[in-house]
């Protein structure tokens, strides 16, 4: 799976987010994804990435997607935090 198809499942799925999605091992199937999303609002860390898992669990079930290191953010978080990726 490319990354533009991971940010593109990321984003069909968590209405109004915006995804960073980068391949870290050059192999398709570990990445590194920052997630900005307004449904994270008043949700803990651990069920922020939760929701994002979700989307892949068919992926990472096969072995298409092995490992994902997230980072996510509320619109106001990302916001304080700036824009740098």
């Amino acid at each position: 799976m490319s990354p533009t198809e991971l940010q593109r499942k990321i984003e069909t799925s968590l209405k109004g987010s915006t995804a960073h999605v980068k391949d870290l091992t050059g192999t398709a199937d570990h990445y590194q994804v920052i997630v900005i999303s307004p449904e994270f609002e008043g949700k803990s860390m651990i069920l922020q990435h939760r929701m994002v898992k979700s989307v892949f669990e068919g992926d990472i079930a096969s072995g298409e997607v092995h490992a994902l290191s997230l980072k996510t953010f509320t619109p106001q978080e990302w916001a304080k935090r700036g824009t740098n990726v």
